[in-house]
């Protein structure tokens, strides 16, 4: 391995311990309260080192929420593709999603950031429009099989495809959002677990497209 290969090498080790870092200063603290000293801190950075990575905690916020659509859209692909006709694998995306909910709850955290960021999105952040493409990668692979399953007559013909895939992502997401940030509080004293009612909730709208 040459000098530059190896010095790339650990450039993207370091920016992965960053990124790694980030995600425990924001979950610990919050968002609004982490501040680059904190992450520089916990990273065992200098601030002028972990500058060179990123610019500011923004874009590190950003990045935590590429990598959680990365994720959900990897998942989603994986899970389509095991079944036939639109509707089952619809089914299968939404089983995906609450795959993603349980095994990692505290990237629902993150995507609460498109909306408390969307300045950055209208000034064309380029770290938010890389999550914006990936939320209309995700989109399209919704819109296919909703138009399968609209063709194979599993799904209403009715529907408008475009925006039940925009409402299906945005339903999904902010039900998630919410029973995560008010978890303890929402089902304190109820015989169900907060992953029930997400898994309801996707039942619920899955079968309005029938």
């Amino acid at each position: 391995m040459g000098i530059s290969e190896r010095r790339e090498r650990e450039r993207e080790e370091r920016r992965k311990a960053i990124i790694k870092a980030a995600k425990k200063v924001f979950l610990e603290k919050g968002i609004e309260h982490a501040t680059m000293k904190d992450i520089a801190a916990e990273a065992e950075l200098s601030k002028a080192a972990l500058y060179l990575y990123f610019k500011n905690r923004e874009e590190l916020t950003f990045e935590l929420l590429h990598i959680s659509f990365s994720k959900i859209k990897g998942l989603i692909q994986t899970a389509s593709k095991g079944e036939a006709g639109g509707f089952k694998r619809l089914q299968a995306v939404g089983k995906a999603f609450m795959q993603f909910y349980r095994e990692e709850p505290e990237y629902i955290y993150f995507s609460l950031v498109i909306e408390r960021y969307s300045y950055s999105i209208a000034n064309n952040l380029p770290a938010a429009n890389r999550c914006l493409d990936l939320i209309n990668e995700i989109q399209q692979i919704i819109e296919t099989l909703l138009k399968e399953g609209i063709e194979d007559g599993s799904i209403r013909p009715d529907l408008d495809v475009e925006k039940t895939a925009v409402v299906f992502i945005h339903v999904a997401t902010s039900f998630m959002q919410r029973v995560s940030t008010l978890e303890e509080t929402f089902v304190k004293d109820e015989a169900y677990k907060p992953y029930e009612l997400v898994e309801h909730m996707l039942t619920i709208f899955l079968y309005s497209l029938r």
